[in-house]
């Protein structure tokens, strides 16, 4: 059997493990699912409802960080180090964590947005789509899962500011994180913060410029600083983003 790999079209994280999958030039199928209806696909394979899931011969991984961890010698030539492994959980966790919970509370006003954003396979901006079904309840979970609350906004907003800020000091001196090449912690910074920098080469490129996203995302993109990261950023999809699917 060949591997599948579950996945959200837009989801940063999926993009993290096909992306790795992709350079390992490792087997698999592609199967996006929709939020929401995605819970009957992943249900009889893991308990934690969440993607990317990958499903091969010999069991289930879950989680962009373990598939990483099961091609990175043929994706990268070699195994990471303690300081990559560590910088990459901090960007997970401070870049990766916090940019879903920003942009469900930028796009859960306007359910035409999540309609497209949502959908298997990109619309033309000019088309309309109507919102998912149930999307009320698909945005009180969401709300409760990414923990969308006035006080959680600023705690992401500040983590997301602290990390990007310290990559930026790094990479004004560096061309890759390690030093020497194109690795794990330059892909993860990639693939997480990839819907900010929108490069074209990025799978979920079609899905985000689908829409007209909301002015107030739009200025506080713009506000941040961090144009130093989305140049390095379409550098490296430019460079390494090669897709097999």
């Amino acid at each position: 059997m060949s591997a599948k790999l579950y996945t959200f079209p837009i989801s940063h994280f999926s993009e993290k493990a096909r992306w790795a999958l992709d350079l390992a030039n490792y087997p698999y199928a592609l199967n996006p699912l929709v939020p929401g209806q995605h819970i009957q696909t992943l249900k009889p394979l893991v308990n934690d409802l969440y993607v990317p899931v990958l499903e091969t011969e010999t069991g289930i991984v879950q989680g962009s960080g373990q598939i990483l961890d099961l091609v990175e010698e043929k994706a990268f030539g070699t195994k990471a180090s303690t300081e990559e492994k560590q910088m990459e959980e901090t960007i997970d966790i401070k870049i990766g964590k916090s940019l879903q919970t920003l942009l469900y509370f930028f796009i859960l006003d306007y359910p035409e947005i999540v309609g497209k954003l949502f959908l298997l396979s990109p619309k033309s901006i000019s088309d309309t789509v109507p919102p998912p079904e149930h999307f009320e309840l698909i945005a009180l979970s969401l709300k409760r899962r990414y923990k969308i609350t006035p006080k959680n906004l600023e705690v992401v907003k500040q983590a997301l500011d602290e990390c990007s800020k310290e990559l930026i000091e790094i990479y004004k001196t560096k061309k890759y994180f390690n030093g020497k090449s194109f690795g794990r912690v330059d892909l993860t910074l990639a693939s997480l913060m990839g819907m900010l920098a929108e490069p074209k080469e990025s799978p979920a490129y079609p899905w985000f410029t689908s829409v007209r996203m909301p002015d107030s995302f739009l200025q506080w993109r713009n506000d941040l600083g961090y144009e130093l990261l989305f140049e390095k950023i379409r550098e490296f999809y430019k460079d390494f983003r090669i897709q097999s699917k």
